[in-house]
């Protein structure tokens, strides 16, 4: 068995009748390369839970990344790959994906995998807590591939933020089955809230290439533009107006100071940790004054923590698993940034 990369994704050749004849270990180990090959975000979130929940976090990721890597590509009809993902879904739910014509792509044995560890290593609540949200990131990948070359209301793109961003913290928290009690739900929604909106800003130039305008009606009316929806050089210039970023700025503080404080009461450490980077990490472009389309967000020791790990991906994942709890108990923002954080938060007033 070889895996070939191919514009559909990683392809198994010769592909074996039932995806569960896939090696657990290879499902477990590909699914990590094809993260860490990403960048540390991607790749460090399944270092963090236990071994079962690392591995069943891993290859569920891993399979929503792929998919959303081949339905970005330019030219395809990502309604109708998304819509044969969805039965793929359906057909390892009932137990298991067949292949076609010999040839099988290898994030559906990720997928199968996934699945079968789903349904034997957690409960019902969980299960149905899990199934829930992959309806709601199927759904929002449907309503993206729907609003290419379309301007969205400001209730339809929270709709969208709703459906995606926070709908795969939901998954990540439960999967990961992170100590975060009754404050697990309300922490998915403020940081990906946060994470939603920031991503709009920070990948706007190259989502508006792809066909995405990621501003909403509401912002062209206040920008005064509502007449030029399809001028891509004006939305370009509307996306660097200072006050347009200033306001999205604030907003997106505030979200995720919240999140921070909910993040106080976990008695969990870890858990605690986690949303207090996170939260750094996702406020460090506006704070650090990198908050324009094209920068990035990054977690600061990660590339070098990637780079001590070794190539075998469960050898890696025992390492890793121990040096990223002591990466989460250092902060990502310097005291001084953070107190300039809760100050334009609570003196909206000030600018800097």
């Amino acid at each position: 068995m070889r895996v070939v990369a191919t514009s559909s994704g990683l392809l198994i050749e010769p592909c074996p009748k039932k995806f569960r004849e896939v090696p657990y270990l290879t499902c477990v180990r590909t699914a990590r390369k094809y993260l860490r090959l990403r960048d540390f975000l991607h790749y460090g979130s399944q270092l963090i839970p236990e071994r079962i929940e690392s591995e069943t976090w891993s290859m569920a990721w891993a399979y929503i990344r792929e998919v959303d890597d081949v339905v970005d590509r330019p030219n395809v009809d990502a309604t109708a790959i998304l819509r044969n993902e969805w039965e793929k879904v359906e057909e390892a739910l009932a137990g298991g994906v067949a292949c076609r014509e010999g040839r099988g792509l290898l994030r559906h044995a990720w997928l199968d995998r996934f699945f079968e560890n789903l349904f034997e290593y957690y409960d019902s609540r969980e299960v149905s807590r899990v199934l829930e949200t992959i309806r709601k990131l199927y759904e929002s990948a449907l309503m993206d591939a729907y609003r290419r070359g379309r301007l969205l209301s400001r209730r339809e793109m929270m709709k969208l933020i709703y459906y995606k961003a926070v709908a795969f913290f939901d998954l990540y928290f439960t999967l990961a089955r992170f100590r975060m009690g009754t404050y697990a739900p309300k922490l998915a929604e403020l940081l990906g809230v946060g994470l939603g909106m920031l991503d709009d800003i920070l990948d706007a130039f190259y989502d508006l290439e792809s066909g995405y305008i990621n501003l909403t009606r509401e912002d062209l009316e206040e920008l005064q533009a509502l007449a030029h929806p399809n001028d891509r050089a004006m939305i370009k210039r509307l996306l660097a107006n200072r006050r347009f970023l200033r306001a999205k700025a604030l907003y997106i503080l505030k979200v995720l100071l919240r999140a921070r404080s909910i993040a106080w009461k976990l008695r969990d450490p870890l858990a605690r940790n986690l949303v207090l980077r996170l939260t750094e990490v996702f406020a460090a472009p506006i704070l650090e004054g990198r908050f324009v389309p094209g920068a990035k967000y990054f977690f600061k020791g990660g590339r070098i923590l990637l780079k001590l790990l070794p190539s075998d991906e469960m050898l890696a994942y025992e390492i890793g698993h121990k040096l990223v709890k002591k990466l989460l108990s250092i902060p990502q923002l310097t005291p001084a940034l953070i107190k300039l954080w809760i100050r334009l938060v609570e003196e909206p007033g000030k600018q800097r």
